[in-house]
């Protein structure tokens, strides 16, 4: 025993202070986790922490009878309708059930404008705390919702998710849009729009225009009752009706953009908004016949030359009594079209013919397309017209 003892202890003293050196720095290294900068650390940690006690809890390692429970009876409040440039503030209970002590912290709110508040941040078993939501609504419009986070100790509720919402009154209210009907060329188009204001008691509309620079733009205004049926629902303070007309020259879609001034009832300065406006002028000529397609018109075929084909439509007027009208084009030349008038009022005959000595012609899609235009000679807008797509072909043996 004395003779390994010896043998032992004899060991060289570098061999010692070796391991004795790397026993000592095995037990202070810790490798920081990668991708976690340094201020991050702390939340990080306290993460890891929270999702070994969720671990425990699950399995059963940890006694329910310790665990704090982290309660909500609240979690969403509804302002309602709140003036703009207002700070509003509410506090939700945050209620410990559990046995063990629940930790709270807020890690933070949905935006710059809102502040969560916590009354205190360690809740013994059975005691109860506020978490207040301060928001500010600013320049905000229309319907908001704001969050905040808070973060617990309690294993299965790790997150509580706490939330206000409301509508902010606006100073003015105006459509996007309005939808402007004309039923025929020559025709005011027409429509209206209501504009309310959900904080002035009054408003006077000052001008409109319209960005179409040949347009002359006729409006009027009405008031409208604040208890109108339109404006059921909508926290209107004031409002007015406002009935809109412009001439329409051109057939075919027309679309462009109002600019409304406002002048407030409280003596604030003028505000502007912007109103895009549509619609449709019908040609003042349609065309009528079970042989036209919608787009593409008339489809007449691969037609053998030196043979005779007809097709006859319609054509139909709507205003412009007493003009006269005509086949005012026709492409390929070599299409005749002929129109005469009915004994209904407004109602023409359309005759298209190809004669036998029509030469060997390509009109389609893939070549030269054809149409038929029709009208008043003296009035070039009061017109329309459709496509013929077809051929003449030589047919040899």
């Amino acid at each position: 025993m004395k003779s390994h003892f010896v043998k032992f202890i004899a060991l060289p003293i570098s061999a010692i202070l070796l391991i004795t050196v790397a026993g000592a720095f095995s037990l202070t290294v810790q490798y920081k986790p990668y991708g976690v900068p340094e201020h991050r650390r702390e939340e990080y940690d306290e993460k890891l922490s929270l999702i070994a006690q969720q671990q425990k809890a699950l399995s059963g390692e940890i006694p329910t009878e310790e665990l704090p429970i982290a309660v909500v009876e609240e979690s969403t409040y509804d302002f309602g309708m709140i003036d703009p440039h207002t700070t509003t503030s509410h506090s939700f209970n945050v209620r410990n059930d559990g046995q063990g002590p629940l930790s709270l912290k807020v890690a933070g709110t949905s935006c710059k404008c809102t502040v969560g508040k916590l009354e205190h941040e360690l809740l013994m078993p059975g005691a109860t705390t506020t978490v207040t939501m301060e928001w500010n609504t600013g320049y905000q419009a229309d319907e908001y919702e704001q969050t905040a986070t808070i973060v617990t100790n309690d294993p299965l509720h790790k997150e509580i998710k706490l939330s206000v919402k409301g509508v902010v009154r606006a100073e003015l209210i105006a459509p996007k849009s309005v939808e402007l009907i004309a039923q025929q060329l020559g025709e005011m188009a027409t429509g209206e729009i209501i504009l309310f204001s959900q904080l002035w008691d009054d408003f006077t509309i000052m001008s409109i225009t319209t960005d179409e620079d040949d347009t002359t733009l006729n409006w009027e205004t009405s008031p409208i009752d604040n208890d109108d049926v339109e404006l059921a629902d909508k926290e209107s303070k004031s409002a007015v009706r406002v009935a809109l007309a412009m001439p329409r020259h051109r057939p075919g879609n027309f679309q462009g953009n109002f600019t409304v001034t406002i002048r407030p009832g409280d003596g604030s300065a003028d505000i502007t908004r912007e109103i895009s406006y549509g619609g449709k002028v019908r040609p003042p000529i349609s065309f009528i016949s079970p042989l036209l397609h919608r787009h593409d018109g008339l489809h007449i075929g691969t037609l053998t030359a030196g043979e005779e084909s007809t097709w006859h439509l319609y054509a139909r007027v709507r205003g412009g009594e007493g003009l006269q009208i005509e086949v005012l084009d026709v492409e390929p030349k070599e299409l005749k079209a002929e129109i005469q008038p009915t004994s209904r009022e407004g109602d023409y005959r359309l005759t298209l013919k190809i004669e036998k000595d029509c030469p060997m012609t390509i009109f389609n899609l893939d070549h030269q397309r054809g149409y038929v235009q029709v009208g008043d000679p003296e009035d070039k807008q009061f017109s329309n017209w459709f496509p013929v797509v077809g051929a003449v072909v030589e047919i040899t043996d």
